[in-house]
């Protein structure tokens, strides 16, 4: 499937999140593809909306925040429909300390976005110097960037990729206030995929304000025997007469009682759109 492309977009590079992914999605698959990495979910997704060799590798949800809307409020809005989320993985939150000194209490100083500080606001309150010298940067790969500027007492905020990209050490692990956090990123592109029996499918219904609608959808699952993984809904150009109801529900789109699922489910909505029918790597 995926070697029908020759392009991965990341978001962010200099060891984000999205790169480790990535490296998931390489070794799952066997594959090098030629990567770029661009600044925002948007970029990603128009990128590979007007280039159908290229896949994007984007964060869908976290456990510390949940759905990240701005993903799939661009992913119904490409003008390819034809992008797809064609596979999905989770891949765990490590934040560390990393420097050029191999001495973690003689760090003075931390360069990191406002993210990140958020993030591990705890550990810089608990464990780092009180007068620690904070720099601010735009990101994990300009913190690493900008490290080169100053003196061997600096810090970053980053993650194993981090280091291994820029040859620093790993003074601290798991730095994050949320202990348990976990990101899930989905792979989308102009592509299809085969049922492997242990598939989900993404769909999103477009609901006009009608009693008994939702009541409607739920019976056609129950009464399929098909189980909802997830549901979630936003407004529709800010009225809220309607709503754009996204569903993940166990089983592929070319299974035959999905085929019926859905079927059963176009004449409750205005318009329902297949947004991808996939597996976990």
């Amino acid at each position: 499937m995926f070697r029908d492309f020759n392009e991965v977009i990341c978001l962010g590079m200099g060891g984000s999140y999205s790169e480790i992914a990535k490296d998931k999605l390489f070794k799952a698959f066997d594959l090098y593809l030629y990567q770029r990495s661009l600044n925002s979910i948007k970029e990603c997704i128009d990128y590979v909306d007007e280039n159908s060799n290229a896949v994007a590798i984007l964060p869908i949800e976290t456990s510390y925040k949940g759905i990240i809307r701005e993903t799939l409020d661009n992913l119904i809005q490409t003008k390819n429909l034809n992008i797809r989320i064609l596979g999905e993985t989770t891949v765990p939150v490590n934040d560390c300390i990393l420097s050029k000194t191999t001495e973690f209490y003689s760090v003075m100083g931390l360069i990191a976005n406002p993210n990140a500080l958020a993030k591990c606001k705890n550990f810089i309150k608990e464990e780092m110097p009180r007068q620690i010298n904070i720099v601010m940067a735009e990101s994990m790969d300009e913190s690493a960037r900008l490290l080169s500027n100053y003196n061997i007492t600096y810090s970053i905020i980053g993650t194993h990729k981090t280091a291994e990209l820029y040859n620093l050490n790993i003074l601290r692990e798991h730095i994050e206030n949320d202990k348990d956090n976990n990101r899930r990123f989905i792979v989308i592109g102009d592509g299809s995929t085969i049922p492997t029996g242990k598939d989900k499918t993404s769909i999103v219904m477009y609901l006009t304000d009608r009693q008994g609608v939702l009541l409607d959808i739920a019976s056609a699952f129950v009464k399929y025997h098909i189980n909802i993984a997830q549901i979630s809904s936003k407004m529709v150009n800010n009225n809220s007469d309607e709503q754009a109801v996204f569903i993940d529900f166990h089983g592929h789109e070319q299974d035959e009682i999905i085929k019926n699922l859905l079927k059963e489910l176009e004449p409750l909505s205005r318009s329902l759109r297949v947004i991808g029918s996939y597996t976990t790597f």
